[in-house]
């Protein structure tokens, strides 16, 4: 009833047009789950947190990354189960201006279709800093922002960077299917709205996971 996961991994991203933004991160986690009562249809609770640092190609964004989460579940029947939790996640760089915390929250729903192939559906909500970039210079986002920048790492012209507390809503759909016993590839797709009026910004994102237990 009483489970302690420790793990690694490897992240990064590709931008085609604003290649400063390109990535690559390690990092490590641990977690430990508690479940309440025996078999798969026993409510858990899980508390982990990840810990990491995201080198930028543009070197002065390069910061270290936390993140606490808490999650619990429950199985609704053999193939059906409802899942949760908040997480807070916490980005520490050299330069102040890139620091940022933002708050999550999300529920989502998972269905075992077979052994092998597993489908979830679900909603994020997230509240927190938001770092935008406009050109030419914005006074109208000047207004609110909590903090600006001149960026020139996008080439010309130049670009002013906005730090603002900002809201997303978005909905997550991915499809999981085991391999083999210890691996198993996962297809995700989420589509977000964030927003700080005026300004709205629509986000598509396509993920690719293996994963690897021992």
């Amino acid at each position: 009833d009483l489970r302690l996961n420790l793990g690694a991994d490897l992240r990064g991203e590709v931008w085609d047009r604003f290649d400063a933004f390109n990535t690559i991160g390690p990092g490590a986690s641990a977690g430990l789950r508690y479940r309440f009562g025996l078999g798969r249809q026993a409510p858990w609770v899980l508390l982990e947190t990840r810990f990491g640092y995201d080198r930028f190609q543009d070197t002065a964004q390069s910061g270290y990354d936390n993140v606490l989460n808490f999650e619990a579940g429950i199985a609704l029947s053999d193939r059906i189960a409802l899942e949760g939790g908040y997480a807070f996640e916490s980005f520490v760089s050299p330069n102040d201006f890139y620091d940022r915390q933002v708050h999550r929250v999300n529920a989502r729903m998972v269905f075992d279709v077979t052994s092998s192939l597993q489908v979830t559906g679900g909603y994020i909500y997230r509240e927190g800093d938001v770092i935008s970039y406009a050109v030419p210079p914005r006074p109208d986002i000047a207004r609110f922002s909590i903090d600006r920048a001149d960026e020139d790492e996008f080439g010309q012209p130049l670009r002013t960077a906005y730090k603002l507390l900002g809201r997303t809503h978005a909905l997550s759909f991915s499809v999981a299917y085991q391999l083999m016993k210890y691996a198993s590839v996962q297809l995700g797709y989420e589509y977000a709205i964030t927003t700080h009026d005026p300004l709205q910004y629509e986000n598509h994102i396509v993920e690719v996971n293996i994963a690897v237990a021992y």
